[in-house]
């Protein structure tokens, strides 16, 4: 999820990042009238605190709301057309799917020997087919895994051991490309929690700080 950056007020803690952010509102830098007397001008500015941090408050909020309500309808419609990720976590894709998708992604392709002829050219293809509708040119992946699959497509009538041997190079390719691929995306998934962490914390601290306002006399 992408979170706006909240600049160094993020690095404080509690009250003093709260004390930072009202500090730098200009609405706080108004003075008061000068007849009014300590009471009214803590209460004008406590109004003015109140009302800044609802404001941050409701921000929060909507930023969040949306985010989940557009994720949530990506997913949706993406398991409706039968898509899944790296992570497999569509129940609805037929498990003869699934299980190509799970040795593209984190397996190894291979044609098992009780396989007959046919059967071992046919697996062939549908991985291939399947590698191809999943990645686009660009993708970083694309040509190292068409070269594996392709490799197994000729030596399709092979025995496993012989195909083994003779892909192996290019299968180490396709490996370490299907990893950091992975290992990318578990990273963008820490990055994006931690920033949602921050957020979170921060709009606590301010509902909190709103509390002790609203219960001050």
């Amino acid at each position: 999820l992408a979170q706006a950056p909240l600049g160094p007020l993020c690095c404080l803690d509690g009250f003093s990042a709260l004390v930072g952010i009202v500090r730098l509102h200009p609405d706080f830098a108004t003075m008061a009238p000068s007849g009014m007397g300590p009471t009214a001008r803590y209460e004008e500015y406590k109004q003015k605190e109140i009302s800044f941090i609802e404001g941050e408050l409701k921000d929060w909020f909507l930023t969040r709301r949306f985010a989940m309500e557009r994720n949530m309808a990506i997913k949706k419609a993406l398991d409706e057309g039968n898509f899944t990720g790296l992570s497999i976590a569509n129940a609805s894709v037929p498990d003869s799917k699934k299980a190509l998708w799970s040795d593209l992604v984190q397996g190894k392709p291979e044609l098992e020997d009780s396989l007959s002829s046919n059967a071992k050219q046919m697996k062939a293809d549908m991985y291939m087919q399947t590698f191809k509708d999943s990645t686009d040119y660009d993708h970083p992946c694309r040509v190292p895994g068409s070269e594996y699959l392709q490799c197994v497509q000729t030596n399709s009538k092979d025995t496993s051991k012989s195909r083994q041997l003779t892909c192996a190079s290019l299968f180490s390719q396709f490996d370490a490309c299907r990893k950091s691929m992975l290992s990318a995306q578990t990273k963008a998934l820490e990055t994006s929690l931690v920033k949602q962490d921050i957020a979170d914390r921060r709009a606590k601290a301010l509902f909190e700080r709103r509390t002790i306002l609203l219960e001050s006399k």
